[in-house]
């Protein structure tokens, strides 16, 4: 049994795929997790086997987290109808700090890792702005 929390990153297009190729880069190579591009020629019917089938392939003895890129999107739609037990958690707004927390905490207890996600969407919407870090840091380099 698998005490990693197994990951289905789901988006518009390639996203995903690149999301999960880039945060390899910086945190190595992953396992138990499994991706799905969506298309506007894709049928809906089809989306759904192959995602069943992927989710199939994962060991989910320990949850099973959907991270898709939009609200309200077919990524999300499609994720929201397999919430039929528990340890299952949707999540929309995939980026790659997101992301990175996720892979660097999936050994995790699944309701502490629900709230390391909450906390991370919280700091990852928060607007920074380069200039100003950059002025504080000259002025603390004066004192």
């Amino acid at each position: 049994m698998s005490k990693e929390i197994a990951l289905v990153l789901m988006s518009h297009g390639n996203f995903a795929k690149a999301a999960i190729e880039s945060a390899e880069l910086i945190v190595g190579k992953q396992t138990n997790f499994e991706t799905l591009s969506i298309f506007t020629v894709d049928n809906v019917s089809h989306l759904k086997q192959e995602l069943q089938e992927k989710i199939a392939s994962l060991d989910t003895q320990s949850g099973l987290i959907f991270l898709t890129d939009i609200l309200g999107g077919t990524p999300m739609n499609l994720a929201s109808h397999l919430i039929t037990k528990e340890n299952i958690l949707v999540c929309c707004g995939l980026n790659l700090p997101l992301l990175l927390d996720v892979l660097m905490n999936r050994d995790l207890p699944f309701d502490e890792m629900k709230s390391l996600i909450q906390t991370a969407y919280q700091n990852g919407l928060t607007i920074r702005d380069f200039n100003d870090l950059q002025k504080q840091e000259d002025e603390d380099d004066l004192l």
